[in-house]
């Protein structure tokens, strides 16, 4: 997903960022939880600039492509039984909930998976978050925002590239880039996942 941002910024303090824009235009000045946990997480920022779309509901999906009159999944690409909207793709579809669980089990969270078809990612994330041990928590919110970013990569590859739904493809990616992040400098997400992240379909 190619995204454009401008530049604005604090003209008292001389900072500059694209995070001011958008809390600026959407935000205004009051920080809101699974908003400021997206900025404040160690993640790329492509990655951020993401999840903050999809808290919006604001990415491509099928939902927003019918609306434009625009070509579209008849149904959700990852899962072929239900309509494609953020919110399924990245939460409440079997294999998302499927994906979730065995990605949080290699940190010893299985239990903080979504079980709840109904649930939005914004909800299921700030219950899941206060479970978490508090020095764990910055780890875990990188995290979130590593497997949605891995489920929007999958899906496009099937959208796009015609594959087919893979939960070992989508483990497979999503190690390789919990590995580049740690290399990258995400320290919390490290402490997090200090076991070797090898898919184990079992």
């Amino acid at each position: 997903m190619e995204c454009q941002t401008s530049i604005s910024g604090d003209a008292s303090s001389g900072q500059y960022s694209s995070k001011s824009t958008y809390d600026m235009l959407f935000l205004g000045s009051t920080s809101f939880g699974a908003f400021e946990r997206v900025w404040k997480s160690w993640a790329p920022s492509k990655c951020s600039f993401f999840l903050w779309l999809a808290m919006h509901s604001r990415c491509w999906t099928a939902d927003r492509l019918a609306k434009r009159g625009l070509p579209h999944p008849i149904a959700c690409p990852l899962c072929d039984q239900e309509e494609e909207t953020i919110q399924h793709l990245l939460i409440s579809c079997v294999f998302a909930r499927q994906f979730w669980y065995l990605l949080l089990r290699r940190s010893g969270l299985p239990n903080l998976s979504p079980d709840n078809a109904l649930c939005s990612l914004k909800d299921w994330w700030s219950r899941a978050v206060e479970k978490v041990p508090r020095d764990l928590q910055s780890g875990f919110n990188s995290l979130v925002i590593l497997g949605a970013w891995s489920l929007w990569r999958h899906r496009n590859d099937c959208v796009f590239n015609g594959r087919s739904p893979s939960l070992a493809s989508v483990l497979t990616l999503a190690g390789d880039e919990l590995r580049m992040w740690c290399l990258a400098g995400a320290k919390r997400l490290n402490l997090l996942s200090a076991v070797v992240f090898v898919f184990d379909p079992g």
